[in-house]
């Protein structure tokens, strides 16, 4: 006798959707089969039963442009189990040139006591100092799994360099790190923005033409180049477009080990938000692109060119975006995503735009493979 059983419900394994009980013990999976007896039946039948959603890619308590996103270990990850989310993955937020293991304590004890689901972190630097090489061979010791590093944002020194990239890379495949990158040209970037600042058009419509598409595509094709090279594994965060998609898949046809993640915000936002009156309260980079690199996004997961969604969660009160004084420089960017991530993705696939098994795998296995 089990403490609960789901009765009759389409279970999600192996890929396909199949109907059967789910029998659970002290909160953990017990038994898959037919005519299961619990303490406590309850008939899902009909109903999808899916494993728990992973996000792989949050921001709690993230400062950025002056303000910090407005969710916690305590909110964030109490709205992700409300949604269906029982893990995350945050980041490791390094304080000047400072090792990477004095800023993993500082973030676990600020989730420690917070956090209402199971949280690890992915390793993030911002300056590639002599004491993070050192320390990067010891990263699986503190049960660091992947490395995150920036293609962008120069002028704040967190950029690196390709000679950089390739070494960070080197050490990864020594490790056995998965190599997390935020894929876009920063030089190209910044000198878009000096231009436009040069001429005081910094509204919000010049967040689209600083962080053109090129942008990600040309960064994306540099970055799996050096990781076909290396045969470093490779997970391109937050991809927002089509195009950057079929880029993934090119390379990987060249045999290059890099997998896409997208978020919700590019399946379901487009530009055109960006036009309307409050469009500064959809700010996020990369930007969200045209309904055309949308469509081509959502075909692009359904053939799992992209294997992830999560969703960069980052968001900011109203007050905190109302202070960007019309200029993207002082704009606080990101959006909020946790709560609704499984929702999202699985009206996907009520829409017809991805398969009901890409969707579950795309929010679950795929992360945790």
């Amino acid at each position: 006798m089990y403490d609960l059983v789901l009765k009759n419900g389409l279970i999600f394994i192996d890929n396909e959707f199949i109907k059967m009980d789910l029998a659970i013990n002290k909160e953990k999976i017990a038994c898959l089969g037919n005519n299961l007896k619990g303490n406590e039946t309850i008939d899902v039948s009909g109903q999808w039963v899916l494993p728990g959603a992973i996000d792989a890619h949050t921001h709690f308590s993230l400062p950025f442009a002056g303000a910090v996103s407005a969710d916690g270990f305590y909110s964030g990850t109490r709205a992700g189990a409300i949604g269906g989310v029982t893990t995350i993955i945050d980041f490791l937020a390094q304080e000047g040139s400072e090792g990477v293991v004095a800023s993993l304590k500082k973030r676990k004890a600020e989730a420690e006591g917070e956090a209402a689901v199971d949280y690890s972190f992915h390793a993030c630097i911002g300056k590639y100092s002599a004491e993070v090489e050192e320390q990067m061979d010891q990263l699986p010791n503190y049960g660091l799994t992947s490395f995150k590093v920036f293609m962008a944002y120069g002028k704040t020194g967190k950029m690196q360099s390709d000679y950089n990239l390739l070494k960070i890379m080197r050490s990864c495949v020594k490790n056995g790190l998965l190599l997390t990158v935020h894929a876009e040209n920063g030089k190209l970037i910044d000198d878009l923005t000096d231009e436009k600042e040069k001429n005081n058009d910094l509204g919000i419509e010049s967040l689209i033409t600083t962080r053109p598409l090129i942008t990600e595509v040309e960064a994306i094709n540099r970055l799996g180049l050096l990781s076909a090279e290396t045969g470093c594994k490779t997970y391109v965060v937050h991809t927002s477009s089509g195009s950057g998609a079929e880029k993934i898949a090119e390379l990987k046809a060249l045999g290059a080990p890099i997998i896409g993640e997208t978020c919700p915000q590019y399946l379901y936002l487009d530009n055109s938000a960006l036009k309307s009156p409050n469009g500064h309260y959809y700010s996020c980079c990369p930007p969200v692109r045209s309904k055309e690199q949308q469509e081509k996004l959502w075909a692009n997961l359904n053939k799992e060119h992209i294997a992830v969604v999560a969703t960069d969660h980052c968001p900011f009160t109203i007050e905190a975006k109302d202070s960007w004084n019309k200029s993207i420089l002082t704009l606080p960017m990101g959006l909020p995503g946790i709560e609704t991530l499984p929702a999202f993705v699985l009206n996907g696939a009520a829409m017809n735009k991805i398969s009901p098994e890409k969707a579950g795998k795309s929010i679950s296995e795929n992360q945790a493979r």
